[in-house]
């Protein structure tokens, strides 16, 4: 997942986000590397498995080979183990070793540093080899797509509506339109195709910006997963399984705000693949999944009808979908409510954001009506020092503009921190009471 920015040598594209924050105090030092938390031996062997894969691709996805920098790295201890040198690494047999600066959020994302932009993905890796192949191309994607020109937005407050009752009812019957699709052929396959598009426009149209949002993340997020399923697995069976797999795991997330794509992506790609092997020479910028599917399978655009949508909801599940959603609508209608005691009400600390950098889990995100979206975990670097949300929340604002986390009574300049949350101030910024809520505080230059 990720951005395209670049800082002071250090770009990092993290899971889902935007970025813009200078990163200093890059050391390699070993104060910090107590032990070799990645095993070589394990390093190396995965290293060989994503070579075979990107050399097995050869560029024919996207004209572009998928082998390149690539580094394993430990949230914990921030240490990285690379397939290639960089300024600073110490070689340990096959593979070589770096401590990353402890501020830095780390995630399966891209990033650059000493002019080269490195494939980064957590440690462990998935047990399971084909998951294990599908997540390393699919974030050796990442490293390649600024050049190719197609980096979408990283979700980071959009989408807003696939967090409510309706925006999910839709959604859900799009994927089970998808699934359907998949295991179908000739007319049985276009006429799930029809209703899947025919889901997704009247979704579409009951928010103004939910198309471009939509699109947004799917060319970020779909295109990356649909290309690490097709480098991954050779069989064209084992690739509509993978992206069945998704459809099924994106629906049982949480959150569909920042992970639907991972599931409509993989979906409308293998569908592609199927009648148009070419597609991906066609995709540019403003690329739409559900507009190259039509065409492809010679579909007609779907008007935006709720008539019609409500009559296609049957043959997907739909009275199931329904009543799961109006349950959910009721607890979502409680959560808000805590969101509203925690952020509005109650008392809070809030950094302005400038020049951010964020990491946080794609699934832990949810919209708060018109407020912004809130993190259960979230891992932000800005101007004024770093904030972590390691098991609370944390609600960043829909302008993008400021996050707030809850004070505790025991919040203080000398001890800034709260429940689930603490942060470490840059110096030249300190703790200062917020003139416009009572007990609350601001971040501020000193």
């Amino acid at each position: 997942m990720t951005t395209k920015n670049r800082i002071d040598g250090i770009g990092l594209f993290a899971a889902a986000l935007v970025v813009l924050c200078a990163i200093t105090g890059y050391s390699m030092g070993s104060e910090r590397s107590q032990a070799a938390v990645i095993p070589a031996q394990a390093a190396a062997q995965a290293f060989k498995e994503a070579s075979a894969l990107c050399q097995a691709e050869g560029g024919k996805l996207w004209g572009q080979s998928l082998c390149g920098p690539m580094m394993f790295v430990d949230a914990a201890t921030h240490q990285a183990v690379l397939n290639g040198p960089s300024p600073g690494a110490v070689r340990d047999g096959e593979i070589f070793r770096l401590d990353l600066p402890a501020e830095m959020g780390l995630a399966n994302t891209s990033w650059e540093v000493g002019g080269q932009r490195w494939t980064m993905i957590l440690w462990p890796l998935p047990q399971d080899a084909a998951q294990r192949g599908v997540l390393m191309m699919h974030e050796s994607y990442h490293r390649i797509q600024p050049a190719l020109g197609l980096t979408g937005g990283g979700g980071v407050g959009t989408n807003g509506h696939l967090d409510t009752r309706d925006g999910r009812v839709w959604l859900r019957a799009q994927f089970h339109a998808l699934a359907v699709a998949l295991q179908s052929g000739g007319e049985s396959r276009r006429s799930a195709i029809s209703d899947a598009l025919l889901f997704e426009a009247y979704r579409r149209s009951l928010w103004p910006e939910a198309a471009a949002e939509e699109r947004s993340l799917e060319l970020n997020e779909g295109l990356a997963e649909s290309t690490g399923i097709d480098a991954a697995l050779a069989e064209p069976a084992a690739r509509v399984k993978a992206a069945l797999a998704d459809l099924a795991k994106c629906e049982g997330y949480p959150s569909y705000v920042r992970s639907f794509a991972y599931g409509t992506g993989p979906a409308y790609a293998e569908l592609l693949d199927a009648a148009d092997p070419g597609w991906r020479k066609k995709v540019q910028v403003d690329f739409d999944f559900g507009i190259a599917v039509a065409k492809a399978y010679k579909v007609s655009p779907q008007q935006a009808s709720k008539t019609s949508a409500e009559r296609a909801l049957p043959r997907y599940g739909g009275s199931e979908i329904i009543a799961q959603e109006d349950a959910r609508k009721k607890s979502l209608d409680e959560r808000n409510a805590h969101y509203t005691d925690l952020f509005l009400k109650g008392p809070t600390v809030g950094f302005r954001l400038e020049k951010m950098s964020i990491t946080f889990y794609p699934r832990e995100v949810a919209s708060f009506e018109d407020h912004g979206s809130v993190y259960g975990t979230l891992q932000i670097s800005d101007l004024w020092g770093t904030l972590k949300v390691e098991e609370g929340a944390a609600l960043v604002s829909k302008d993008m503009k400021a996050v707030f986390v809850p004070a505790s009574p025991d919040t203080t300049a000398e001890h800034l921190a709260g429940k689930g949350w603490t942060a470490t101030l840059a110096k030249g910024y300190t703790l200062a009471p917020n003139p416009s809520k009572a007990g609350s505080f601001l971040v501020v230059r000193k």
